[in-house]
Parts: C-alpha cells; structure tokens; sequence
C-alpha cells in the first residue's frame, strides 16, 4: 500500500510540473509582445492638444451659453417661472454636448499618444534600465467655469505652470522619480540602438458629459492605457491598463 501511495505521490507531482513549469517561463521571458494598434494611434501631442482645446471651448461656450440664457430672475417672473425656465435652458445645454459627443464619436473614440521615452542609464548588475520621459502635452486650464481634471491613475498627471509669464496646463508621465524597466542586457542594448523609436504611448478617452451638477462645466481626461514599445518594431516590453 506504500509504494502504491509512493508512486501516485510521484505521479501527481509530476502532472503538477508539467502543467506549471510551461507558465513559469513565461513569467520569466522577457520576450517582447506585439501591440495592436487603433485608427487613431499614433498622435503627436500637439495634435492631441488641438483635439482637446476644440472640444473644451464647445463645452466652455456652450455652459457660457446657458449661464446667459438663463440669467437672473426677473421681475416680473415667478420663482415658478424662473425654476421652469432655467430646467429648460439646462436640458438643451445638455442636449447640445450629448450631441456633439456623438458627432465626435468621443463615447468610443480613444486616442493614442506619443511621448519620448529616453533610455538614460542602464545597470548591467541588476539589469535595470532608468528611463524618464521628458515630454508633456498642453492641455486646457482651469476656468471659473470650466474645470479641467484628469481621471486618478498611478502615471499620468495633470498640472498648471507659468511659461513665459502665460498660463499653461500640462498632461505628463508622473514616474517617482524615474521608470525602472527590468530588462537583459541584449534586449536593452538593441532598445538602446533604436533609441529614437523608443516611445511611451498613452491611449486616452475624453470624458464631456455633465451630468446633474449646476456649478460649473466638466471636461474630464481620462488615460485608459499606458504602453512602453519599439515603434519601429512595433515590440511591446511594457504595458499597464489605467482603468
């Protein structure tokens, strides 16, 4: 009875190799994978720019709109009246960015975006390789009336900056201090040989819809995805879903 328990211990410990073993080099390759790109996958932050600022200034006029449409109670209006006038004032106000939304197809459209990745300085003994990102995208500021935010997530930030004595806001990769890539030497010094097409890419959504609230409009950024890759090869050695 033993040696029967024996040889099935053995038995079941070698299934469990079997079926484990496959998935432990997997974890450990550092084989880059291959990213699938999007219809709009490959912008420049200023173009990425130029989208937002159209459509904050559709938002911001349009809340302008109905702040003047609506107005102050007057004197010869019921609070009834005024209640009745300013509901409806509100519902075409929303009615307006719901349309635009679906114009611009900003319900589903994401938006990839390129940022420079630069390979600074690699630790051949731990295999490490610091890499920052220098570049940022200009986005709309802040107003009384329209705030600008950005979805929370761990990597991209949102920021105000005087440049120049002018006002500015700015969407950038907020590594702490640095992205640490783990990476083998070959693998990092073909990166390092392809530095210029070395990118992060960003995919955002943009977020207009407004909801119930009366103080203010809302333009939202929202970054689904950020990816590390080879644009030249299209190689894939980072990737991290946002939300």
């Amino acid at each position: 009875m033993r040696t029967f328990l024996s040889e099935l211990s053995q038995k079941s410990a070698l299934i469990f190799l079997l079926v484990l073993f496959p998935s432990l080099l997997l974890a450990q390759s550092t084989t880059p994978t291959q990213s699938t790109p999007l219809s709009e996958d490959s912008l420049a932050p200023a173009e990425f720019t130029s989208i937002m600022k159209e459509a904050w200034s559709f938002v911001k006029d349009e809340y302008d709109n109905y702040v003047r449409s609506v107005g102050k109670k007057t004197e010869f209006e019921t609070s009834a009246e005024f209640e009745k006038r300013s509901v409806e004032a509100r519902r075409q106000y929303l009615m307006k960015i719901t349309k635009y939304i679906k114009d611009k197809k900003f319900d589903q459209r994401v938006m990839g975006v390129l940022l420079n990745a630069s390979l600074d300085e690699y630790d051949a003994d731990n295999q490490v390789y610091i890499v920052t990102c220098p570049t940022f995208v200009e986005a709309p500021y802040n107003l009384p009336t329209i705030a600008t935010e950005i979805q929370s997530n761990g990597y991209v930030a949102l920021a105000d900056s005087i440049r120049k004595g002018y006002r500015t806001s700015s969407v950038y990769l907020n590594f702490s201090p640095a992205f640490r890539w783990q990476v083998n030497r070959d693998l990092a010094q073909a990166a390092k040989a392809d530095q210029a097409s070395i990118y992060f890419k960003v995919r955002f959504k943009l977020d207009l819809t407004q909801g119930d609230g009366r103080r203010g409009a809302r333009f939202l950024i929202v970054p689904k995805q950020i990816i590390f890759y080879n644009q030249k090869t299209n190689a894939v050695y980072w990737q991290q879903t946002l939300r």
